[in-house]
């Protein structure tokens, strides 16, 4: 199945979309060239094979696509206990070495939707991991499954325990701090009031949130004027 997916996968590569991806995501493997609409459909389709959980077990990871495409299949397959998506997900995150594997995959899957609290529980080690990727795929996923009424609390908590310094990991926490602003105005405010994040997280998400149109020009004024200097 792995060589029937190779040839799948190059017949799908575009070299110009290969060399603009290559300027926009800095990552150790190689870049084929795929946009995510045709991943996304021929993981749809794999995802129904028969054989698919031989190709789980048994998969590679050659390209930059490959870890995409992995991650979008496990999103896909129908039935997957969470236990049985963590055998496969959690090697599949020490994978990850570039914004683009976090932010598409922790955003797809179904069962991140259906069971928030069994995946918040599961992913909670990945808050102080070492890795920078790790800890951004932890943030990730609270921004956009975790950012709701029943959650909103526990999420703010966690992200100011996140620890901050490392670049995609600072981002990802301002931007999911700039949408808890947007959401949860007074929920979020009295963090960047009190001042817990660095200046670059903290300013950052300010950016951010004065960026969205949901925001109101009062509010972007307010926090324009909470800047740290």
């Amino acid at each position: 199945m792995n060589i029937r997916i190779n040839q799948e996968l190059h017949k799908l590569a575009e070299s110009s979309y290969k060399a603009f991806n290559e300027k926009l995501t800095p990552t150790k493997y190689e870049i084929i060239g795929i946009r995510m609409p045709a991943l996304k459909k021929l993981a749809k389709e794999l995802a129904a094979d028969p054989q698919i959980e031989f190709y789980l077990k048994n998969a590679e990871y050659t390209t930059y696509e490959h870890v995409l495409l992995y991650g979008l299949i496990l999103g896909q397959v129908k039935d997957l206990s969470p236990e049985l998506f963590f055998h496969y997900f959690d090697p599949l995150i020490l994978r990850f070495d570039n914004w683009a594997h976090v932010d598409c995959l922790v955003s797809f899957p179904k069962l991140f939707k259906k069971h928030p609290d069994t995946m918040l529980n599961h992913f909670l080690s990945l808050k102080t991991h070492e890795g920078e990727f790790t800890k951004r795929t932890f943030v990730i996923f609270l921004m956009v499954h975790c950012m709701n009424e029943t959650h909103i609390d526990a999420t703010l908590k966690h992200l100011a325990e996140v620890p901050q310094g490392q670049y995609y990991v600072d981002m990802g926490i301002a931007w999911a701090l700039s949408n808890g602003l947007i959401k949860f105005y007074n929920k979020t405010l009295p963090y960047l009031e009190q001042k817990v994040f660095t200046k670059f997280v903290h300013n950052k998400a300010i950016q951010k949130a004065r960026e969205s149109y949901r925001v109101t020009p009062e509010v972007k004024e307010q926090l324009n004027s909470m800047k740290i200097k």
